[in-house]
């Protein structure tokens, strides 16, 4: 016998399949210019592509060690579907223009590494494992996962974002791109990188 009830004992089960968000929602809160970036270290093999000035008998480099000049620290995710060369061709086109102005680029990404072997950069590119780095510049976080704020993403990934940071981490300019409709502010970023290292060299200058 048939009744228009016939289906309600899977509704709990059809409940928990679709409801996949967090129960804790804090959203992520992106860093912005003027606040400091807790220091991070990354260990040799978190290289694929190494800092030119890396030493071989080091084990791991320490942000600090960075900031002897200008740092360009930029996130990237292979999750960002098109979006993501885009954001790569733009770092290769912005490359020699940051060592020029004094610079230099540091690109991040919490993807697992085989998803990476396919990448071919010419600047620094390491591996931030577990989105340590990400998480500490509040634009990446398990509670408020990227597919759940926009669809076309089937992965959680940090916001596409760059900070050029000076002395003690502290950030001069940041990008955030939350709507992936964005380019890197080519003209703002250079001249952030300059002036941070003219305010570096007049600290050392005075100290």
């Amino acid at each position: 016998m048939f009744t228009t009830n016939r289906y309600a004992d899977l509704l709990p089960f059809r409940y928990d399949v679709i409801n996949t968000r967090p129960k804790d929602r804090t959203p992520i809160q992106p860093v912005s210019e003027g606040s400091v970036l807790p220091l991070f270290h990354l260990h040799r093999e978190d290289f694929l592509v190494p800092l030119s000035f890396l030493s071989p008998e080091g084990s791991y480099i320490v942000g600090s060690e960075l900031l002897n000049q200008p740092l360009v620290l930029a996130f990237f995710s292979v999750h960002w579907n098109d979006y993501g060369p885009k954001f790569l061709q733009q770092l290769e086109d912005l490359y020699a223009d940051i060592q020029v102005m004094g610079g230099q680029l540091l690109v991040v990404t919490g993807d697992r590494k085989e998803d990476l072997k396919g990448l071919q950069v010419k600047f620094p590119l390491a591996y931030d494992k577990d989105y340590r780095i990400a998480k500490s510049a509040g634009i990446y976080a398990e509670t408020d996962p990227l597919w759940a704020r926009l669809s076309g993403f089937e992965e959680n990934a940090p916001l596409p974002a760059v900070y050029v940071l000076g002395q003690s981490q502290r950030i001069g300019w940041s990008f955030t791109d939350r709507l992936f409709d964005q380019q890197i502010p080519r003209r703002e970023l250079l001249t952030a990188v300059y002036t941070t290292g003219q305010a570096q060299a007049l600290s050392r200058a005075i100290a």
